[in-house]
């Protein structure tokens, strides 16, 4: 038994949901994946709880610093280690069985302890007082000490969880993703379905690999000079460069708007290499896989410098011709989402669709993501973005691209979950799941886009003196559907009975 393995094992409650089969000789393969897989759904359960806490400071009329707090807390829990660490564990599993090697070794120990670490830290750091929102505005943590609204250690505390977390997505998982992908010998004991770079499922795998690693190195550089002054390794003065503004924000911009690009690469590559798994007629290919790839690289390019969209409305602002250079960038990632949509309508309009609530969870998140995508590309607009950038309709945009991401893994999960653990789901239960989400997700997105038209601004607790609380009851509402959605699909975990016809045949278990 593994460290893993016996990890999940002991986990209360979440153990059974996840524990791993070892009768089929794909422990290697499926151990890692199964705890990075439980524990994003263990900060799941905490990001939700905290999401409660928001509108019951609403409701109650309750301190407002406590809704910052929760605000914080839920979109870091909910942003890194619960739907990144979905998809690392998710992603992973699928690379492994693909190339046929082993998931084992120090990579997959330090991608898990490192971003769960870091996670925790992160967390404390914000219950001590650290209200920043996931766009790290630098020096606004130093000042926020300076001026006594938090204190030094929760800022030291708080790098050094965000330092780990980088570490992970920027070092770790991508490097450990290269490696696996090009390096080392195939066993044909693990490979359960060979891909190539050709296969649109494999190459937006490793483009996202690649993104995170080129787009992050310019953030590590410059973080790791804050952190090492922070700790008092080095003068504060010695890194002034790294702390100008200007400096800070480019490089966290690069890799932020990167991060989702890269997300949405291995999100859609996953959702290319499971829909033709579930074509009626049983051809298991693509309308084209070319188009598909092509798909992949408008992607690619088109959003590598549409980053810049952010700055219209940040400090330090940019010349205007850059501006509408990211604009027309931004724009641009709109074909690659348009061949995207009709490589999958194509596939299924070809060989039609057998509609099992795995393969439909993520086709509704894939639509999702498309809603998502037209907000941003509206707040990618110069004129648009002063008017809807400071609003609720960024903060829908920042939630549904999370909230579309997580349904598409968590319908390839659903694929892979017989393989991992050696039990089958109740289909009513995944029915069931598809529609509260789908309501749920769908609902809060338009929501949060409406509040924004209409001018109510985000990170503001005071709805209720303000006069926007039917907003605030229709994001509650929606969301305790989307909450709901999430007890049905951890239920169906729980309630998973063993796969035994052909019993130890890895068939059974991979059909």
């Amino acid at each position: 038994m593994t460290t893993a393995t016996a990890l999940v094992q002991g986990m209360p409650l979440f153990g059974r949901m996840f524990s791993v089969d070892k009768s089929t000789g794909l422990e290697e393969i499926n151990a890692w994946p199964a705890l990075m897989i439980m524990a994003s759904f263990v900060w799941l359960a905490v990001a939700g709880l905290l999401g409660l806490v928001m509108p019951a400071t609403q409701i109650l009329d309750l301190n407002t610093d406590w809704y910052y707090t929760a605000l914080t807390a839920h979109g870091a829990a909910l942003a890194f280690p619960c739907v990144f660490q979905l998809m690392i564990g998710v992603g992973l599993h699928r690379s492994g069985g693909c190339v046929g090697k082993p998931i084992t070794g120090i990579f997959p120990a330090l991608i898990f302890w490192f971003l769960n670490i870091g996670s925790a830290l992160l967390t404390v750091a914000i219950l001590m007082g650290l209200s920043i929102s996931l766009v790290v505005m630098y020096p606004l943590p130093i000042v926020g000490a300076q001026m006594g609204i938090w204190s030094m250690n929760a800022v030291v505390i708080g790098f050094s969880g965000i330092a780990l977390v980088l570490t992970t997505m920027i070092v770790l998982y991508p490097v450990f993703l290269i490696r696996l992908t090009f390096f080392g010998e195939k066993r044909k004991d693990l490979q359960l379905a060979e891909r190539t770079l050709q296969d649109p499922g494999m190459l937006g795998m490793i483009l996202s690999a690649f993104t995170l690693l080129v787009s992050g190195t310019p953030l590590m550089i410059v973080a790791s000079a804050v952190l090492l002054a922070l700790y008092g390794i080095v003068p504060m003065d010695a890194v002034s460069w790294a702390t100008e503004p200007v400096v800070f924000q480019y490089a966290f911009f690069i890799f932020a708007h990167n991060l989702m690009e890269a997300m949405a690469l291995m999100v859609i590559s996953a959702v290319y290499a499971t829909l033709p798994l579930y074509l009626a007629d049983g051809t298991r290919k693509l309308f084209s896989d070319r188009i598909a790839n092509a798909a992949l690289w408008i992607l690619l390019l088109t959003s590598v410098t549409s980053f810049l969209h952010h700055f219209i409305t940040l400090y330090p602002n940019q010349p205007a011709m850059l501006a509408y250079q990211a604009t027309i960038m931004s724009w641009g990632t709109g074909l690659g989402a348009a061949l995207s949509i009709f490589t999958i309508l194509a596939t299924i309009w070809q060989h039609g669709l057998r509609p099992e609530p795995g393969i439909i969870a993520a086709l509704i998140g894939f639509v999702l993501y498309i809603l998502d995508g037209a907000s941003a590309v509206v707040t990618s607009n110069v004129a648009w973005a002063f008017m809807l950038h400071g609003t609720m309709w960024q903060s829908g945009h920042t939630m549904t691209v999370l909230v579309a991401m997580s349904m598409m893994w968590m319908g390839v999960l659903y694929h892979h979950y017989p393989v991992i653990t050696g039990r089958k789901l109740d289909p009513v239960l995944g029915t069931w799941f598809v529609r509260l989400f789908a309501v749920g997700g769908i609902g809060a997105a338009l929501v949060m886009l409406a509040a924004g038209a209409a001018g109510m601004p985000r990170r503001f607790a005071a709805w209720n003196q303000e006069g926007w609380m039917f907003y605030g009851y229709l994001i509650l509402f929606f969301g305790l559907i989307l909450g709901a959605a999430y007890v049905v699909y951890l239920y169906n975990f729980m309630k998973s009975i063993e796969i035994t016809s052909s019993a130890g045949s890895r068939a059974a278990r991979t059909a």
